[in-house]
C-alpha cells in the first residue's frame, strides 16, 4: 500500500565514519566489548538467522549455536565474543541477522551508546537483515522487551534497536547525549 506507514526502528552505529565495514572480519572490534558483551550479559536470548550446518562460519562457531526452529540460539552461557569474532564482524549475507533480546529494564543505556557512533531511524529496516529475524523484532516488542538487531550485510557497521514508540524517543535522546562525537 502506498504511503503505508512501518517500523522504523533507531539505529545506532558501532563503528566510526571512516571504518564501516571496512575492517578486517576476523579482528576483535570495540563494539564486541562495549555493546555486544554487555547485552548478551543481561539477554534473555540471541539469535542467529541463515546460517548454513556445512558453511565453515556454522562450523567455526558450532560450539555456540543450539538449533532453534530455523534459526541458531547462541549459548549465552559459553564465551560468545572472543574466539568468535567473524560470526559477528561477517558481511554480504555469510550469516543472516543476529537478534539480542533483553528486557530494557536490565540495560544501561547510557553505558551502551557510550560505545555507538551515531544515530537515527533505520528507514529500510527489511534491508540488509532476515526477515524472521524482523518479525522476532517486532513481537517483542508486543512483550515489553528491546530487540537489537545486527545486520546480515553490513555486520557490524550498526545495529537497529526495536522498542516500543514512547521507549524509542526515550532511547533517542539517551543516545543523543552519550553517542561518540
Amino acid at each position: 500500500m502506498a504511503g503505508a506507514e512501518y517500523f522504523k526502528p533507531l539505529i545506532v552505529f558501532l563503528t566510526p565514519k571512516d571504518v564501516r565495514h571496512h575492517y578486517e572480519p576476523e579482528a576483535p572490534l570495540p563494539a564486541h566489548e562495549t555493546v555486544i558483551r554487555p547485552l548478551l550479559l543481561n539477554s534473555i536470548a540471541a539469535y542467529v538467522y541463515r546460517l548454513s550446518k556445512d558453511a565453515d562460519l556454522y562450523k567455526d562457531n558450532a560450539d555456540i549455536l543450539l538449533p532453534d526452529k530455523g534459526k541458531y540460539r547462541l549459548d549465552i552461557s559459553k564465551e560468545c565474543i572472543k574466539g568468535h569474532e567473524l560470526l559477528w564482524n561477517k558481511t554480504a549475507w555469510a550469516r543472516g541477522s543476529i537478534v539480542i533480546i533483553c528486557k530494557p529494564e536490565n540495560i544501561d543505556f547510557d553505558s551502551l551508546f557510550k560505545g555507538c557512533y551515531d544515530i537515527g531511524l533505520n528507514n529500510t529496516p527489511n534491508s540488509g537483515n532476515s526477515p524472521a529475524a524482523l518479525k522476532l523484532c517486532l513481537k517483542e516488542i508486543e512483550a515489553g522487551n528491546v530487540s537489537f538487531c545486527f545486520s546480515a550485510s553490513n555486520g557490524l557497521e550498526w545495529m537497529s534497536i526495536y522498542s516500543t514508540d514512547e521507549r524509542r524517543e526515550t532511547l533517542y535522546r539517551t543516545a543523543l547525549k552519550n553517542i561518540k562525537k
